[in-house]
């Protein structure tokens, strides 16, 4: 087993508008080993090209587990089935990832080690870049973190409460974690997206601001966002959670249009988190009552789920399933619209509660934590829910996060 690490750079700040805008189909997302030659002066830069990583003809899918138990974390290589193993991460108890760095929590301490899985995806609409580089603990954040919302300048991590830390892009592909300063003033949750930053102060006003990327204001939304909890980018735009419904925000014209997509029912339930194959339009959610929601961006509109006793849950994407694991071990498919099941199987024979399992979904497969059993599940979703794969990572995966997609 391949060991790896890497301590982290010293931690700084530096103003948001020191960040260079990386922009067109040739400037994405840095690699951390050089594994690929830069072009020499007399070259032409290659479409596509990332110096220090090499491209791949398809995605480099990988998984980020960690044991809360023992804070022992390891990345599982999906196309070779290696694992690599990386320091522990003590009192360990949540993890996030933007779609190449997992970020792993620990309430305890307040912080967050950042692991970079050496393994992304850059999506150009009509094509995408395949990228592969080496593994890595980047360094550890003063800082809690639930979910991460990325571009190619700024990544956003939400502590749960309301809070942002902003990094700079660059410097975290670099193997440094390095805030920056988005806002001033009191905590709010800040989001890049369309080339701006979305800020949603959480007061009593709900006021939801739109910033230059120097953070000079732009326009105040129309919509307003009160507790805003759980954030995500999709092909259909932005979307936050909100106490009042989600926010669904979306570029048209090169301005930025606001609506409240209003929550199912009158009980007053909401969501924190949203469930997703990344950039569908399509997203699930267990409510705070427990209840399984799902919001289809086409419409826009929630649909309510009626699946008694849901643990994770998870949307494949437009016109196709809904992933539902439920407490009696049995992952099922449903039809986003209607909740007709289309499948069923029973995967865990014991499902553990805090954490509880999740369901990581990607183009073709499904990925269900079973920390009880010491393994990881891989689904073929389009195929009744067939077991396509066992994997035994060496420790209990209480958390897990897929990358490279």
């Amino acid at each position: 087993m391949k060991r790896e690490h890497r301590t982290g750079a010293a931690l700084g700040a530096t103003g948001l508008g020191a960040l260079l805008l990386i922009t067109g189909c040739g400037d994405t997302a840095t690699g951390g080993s050089p594994e690929q030659a830069a072009p020499t002066e007399a070259e032409e830069t290659p479409h596509g090209y990332v110096e220090g990583a090499e491209e791949t003809a398809e995605p480099q899918s990988r998984l980020v587990v960690a044991d809360t138990g023992t804070g022992d974390v390891r990345v599982l290589d999906l196309l070779t089935e290696e694992v690599t193993e990386l320091d522990p991460v003590p009192e360990v108890d949540a993890i996030s990832g933007d779609g190449r760095f997992a970020y792993l929590q620990s309430s305890d301490h307040g912080s967050t080690d950042v692991v970079d899985s050496g393994a992304w995806t850059v999506d150009h609409g009509d094509h995408s870049h395949y990228y592969r580089t080496g593994i890595a603990h980047v360094g550890t954040l003063d800082a809690t973190t639930s979910g991460a919302v990325t571009d190619t300048a700024v990544t956003s991590l939400l502590d749960g409460h309301g809070s942002t830390t902003t990094l700079d892009r660059s410097a975290l592909e670099s193997g440094e974690v390095e805030p920056v300063t988005a806002v001033s003033g009191d905590a709010a949750t800040v989001l890049p997206y369309a080339g701006r930053l979305v800020v949603a102060e959480g007061g009593s006003d709900g006021q939801v601001r739109v910033l230059d990327r120097e953070g000079a204001p732009v326009e105040v939304l129309d919509e307003t966002c009160t507790d805003p909890a759980g954030a995500a980018v999709t092909r259909r735009g932005l979307v936050l959670g909100c106490a009042e419904g989600t926010l669904h925000v979306r570029e048209d014209d090169d301005a930025l249009e606001a609506e409240t997509v209003p929550y199912p029912g009158d009980g007053g339930a909401r969501t924190e988190s949203f469930h997703h194959r990344p950039g569908s339009a399509v997203l699930a959610a267990i409510a705070t009552d427990g209840d399984v929601w799902v919001l289809d961006l086409a419409e826009p509109a929630w649909t309510r789920l009626d699946v008694p006793d849901a643990v994770a849950v998870g949307a494949v994407g437009e016109d196709t399933f809904v992933l539902v694991l439920t407490a009696d071990g049995t992952l099922r498919s449903l039809d986003p619209a209607t909740g007709e099941e289309q499948a069923a199987t029973a995967l865990l024979d014991e499902v553990g509660e805090d954490p509880a399992p999740t369901i990581q979904i990607d183009t073709s497969r499904a990925y269900v934590n079973d920390a009880e059993a010491g393994l990881i599940h891989e689904i073929d979703y389009n195929d009744d829910l067939r077991l396509a794969r066992t994997f035994d990572a060496g420790i209990a995966p209480h958390l897990m996060v897929e990358t490279g997609r």
